[in-house]
This record gives C-alpha cells, sequence and structure tokens, in this order.
C-alpha cells in the first residue's frame, strides 16, 4: 500500500510512452495516442484539481437553484458573479499545476504527478491567482456591459449593439487565451504581461483552430447540462472526476502545436516538436512576426 502512494506522489520512474520508431507522425496522431495512454491518470488530476474549485462549484451550484425558481432571476446573476471573482481566483491558483502535469503528457513526457502539482503550483501561483481574478472580472464586466448597452440599444438606439457585440468578442477571447496562458505560465520565464500579450497574438493568429477547440472542449459539459436530468448536478459531477483535466489536455496539446510554431524555433536550445517523429510543422500559420523579441525568453 506504501509503494501505491509512493507511486502517486512521485509516480513511476520509466521512460516516455514510445520508443523513437513508434513516436506518432503528427500532432492529431500525437494526441490521440497520449491521451489512450494517459487517460486513467485524467480522472485522478482532475480530481485533485478540483479541490480548488470547490468553492467555484457550489457557489455555482447554489446560484443555479435560485435562478430556477427567483421569479426575477437576473437581479442575482450580478451577485452571483461578483462573487465568482475571488472563487475563480482560487482555480486560478491550482490551474498552474494540472497543466505542467497535462503539458508533459501531451509531449510524451513523465510526470510525478503530486510532486509536480504541488511545485508547479508553489512556482506559479501570483501568476495563476491574476489570471483567474481576470476570469473572474472578465464575466462580471461582460454581464453589466452587456445589460447596459442592451439597454441603451432598446430604449435609445440600436447603434449600441456595437458595443454589446464587441464586449462580447473581446470576453471570449480572454477565455480562449486561457487555452494558452497557464501552459505558457509553467513552460516559461516571462513577466505576466508577455504571458498575456503572447497568448492573445497566438489565439488571433490561428482564430478558426482556436475557435473550433474552445467550442470543442464546452461540447459535452454543455450537452449534459441541457441534456441530463438533474443537469446542473451531474454537469458539476463531470467536471469534477474528469471534464477538468480532459479540457486540459486538449488545451495543452494546443499550447504545444502553438510554440512549437511561435516560440520554440526563436529561443535558443528550445526543443521543438517534442513527442513527434517527424519534426517539421505542417499546420499552422506563419504569422509570428508580432511577437516580440523582448517576450522570448528561456524553457523554465
Amino acid at each position: 500500500m506504501s509503494s501505491f502512494f509512493n507511486n502517486f506522489y512521485y509516480g513511476k520512474a520509466g521512460k516516455a510512452d514510445f520508443t523513437p520508431d513508434q513516436l506518432p507522425k503528427n500532432r492529431v496522431e500525437l494526441f490521440f495516442s497520449t491521451l489512450r495512454v494517459r487517460f486513467g491518470g485524467l480522472f485522478g488530476l482532475s480530481l485533485l484539481y478540483s479541490l480548488f474549485c470547490i468553492p467555484a462549484l457550489i457557489w455555482s451550484y447554489i446560484n443555479v437553484q435560485m435562478l430556477f425558481y427567483a421569479e426575477s432571476p437576473l437581479n442575482y446573476m450580478t451577485t452571483y458573479l461578483l462573487i465568482m471573482i475571488p472563487c475563480l481566483g482560487i482555480c486560478g491558483i491550482g490551474a498552474p499545476g494540472l497543466m505542467y502535469i497535462l503539458r508533459n503528457w501531451a509531449r510524451d513526457q513523465h510526470s510525478f504527478t503530486l510532486s509536480d502539482f504541488k511545485d508547479a503550483v508553489k512556482g506559479n501561483w501570483k501568476q495563476g491567482l491574476a489570471v483567474g481574478l481576470i476570469n473572474g472580472l472578465s464575466l462580471f464586466l461582460m454581464w453589466i456591459s452587456y445589460s447596459f448597452y442592451g439597454q441603451m440599444a432598446a430604449t435609445s438606439s440600436l447603434i449600441f449593439v456595437i458595443p454589446q457585440a464587441m464586449v462580447i468578442i473581446a470576453g471570449c477571447v480572454w477565455w480562449m487565451m486561457n487555452m494558452v496562458i497557464y501552459t505558457m505560465m509553467v513552460t516559461y520565464d516571462m513577466k505576466f504581461s508577455q504571458l498575456v500579450r503572447n497568448s492573445a497574438i497566438m489565439v488571433v493568429a490561428r482564430l478558426p483552430l482556436s475557435i473550433g477547440i474552445w467550442l470543442l472542449s464546452l461540447l459535452i459539459p454543455v450537452l449534459i447540462a441541457l441534456l441530463a436530468p438533474m443537469g446542473p448536478f451531474f454537469t458539476m459531477l463531470y467536471l469534477m472526476v474528469l471534464g477538468y483535466a480532459l479540457n486540459g489536455f486538449l488545451y495543452a496539446s494546443y499550447a504545444n502545436s502553438c510554440f512549437d510554431k511561435f516560440l520554440n524555433p526563436r529561443i535558443e536550445g528550445a526543443q521543438v516538436n517534442m513527442g513527434l517523429r517527424d519534426p517539421s510543422l505542417d499546420d499552422g500559420l506563419n504569422d509570428d512576426d508580432d511577437l516580440d523579441e523582448n517576450d522570448l525568453t528561456k524553457e523554465k
């Protein structure tokens, strides 16, 4: 029994999942191959990260029930989203630990689950907290701005639909940046402003792919919420048991491809195409000229 807990904390020493002649040829093959190998580990990792999400999950579940039965449910939204700001900040503290392990798994590297999770949180909790707080603040500001401009459009002029749409677009772009920013945080030594700037450039440069991956990650939770009996409860259960880590694995795989396209070739000594047999990239854009040389730094 003691060896079981030691293995979970420190991991089992060993080689990568694939030998050189077995390495996947492209990123789609790499994603599904590593996902198949690591799928069982996603359950424990998702539960581990869920410890940081308990305040957000409980607060959300309570308010969903209130929204269903309240006569004026919209009145609850402002208070709900305001309290969600610190709740999502706590989620952000644990996100570096989650994404560090998933980044390693997604590029066929070994990781010591509990110890690596703890070390990644310890080394990046301030930036993780900042991103989490901005996540909560973005939802709050989106709701306030959307409501205000919507009311102005209804009572004054339809021109207010334009800023209303811009608020939604800006919020969606920020949440798509979440697919990259935490993995970048645990991979490179960058200032917070550099993390934000480079994440925005990558997401916008690959906008169609960014939108597709983001919507794909929302598909299962949305279907559970809409179709399952007691949808909110089972959505929360799915996220805790598997969803957080499964979405994170998808995000880490996407982030790794972005780094190999935009950052690693420009950083001396950085490895490219880790986990792939073919070192060349045949997907992505050549739109990396906007990355500031000052924003590039060595890997952690």
